[in-house]
């Protein structure tokens, strides 16, 4: 009976020693997963703004190069 007893113990305190290492591995690879999507989102923020400064500087450059043509074709 004690040998049946020690043993369903013993197998208690496995099963959760087996689950918070289970749940401690888990909560590593969630830690991995957002700090892989947080650089990822840095990556396409820093991409996006350097687009927008190419865009921006093409309109500022087509609407001076605009102005220049219209102005010597003027005359002026």
């Amino acid at each position: 009976m004690k040998a049946k007893m020690l043993l369903s113990t013993v197998l208690v305190m496995a099963a959760t020693l087996s689950a918070s290492a289970h749940a401690a591995l888990d909560a590593a690879l969630v830690t991995s997963v957002k700090d892989g999507v947080i650089a990822d989102a840095g990556t396409a923020t820093t991409a996006g703004f350097a687009v927008m400064a190419v865009v921006l500087g093409a309109s500022v450059g087509m609407s001076l190069l605009g102005r220049f043509i219209s102005k010597g074709a003027n005359g002026g």
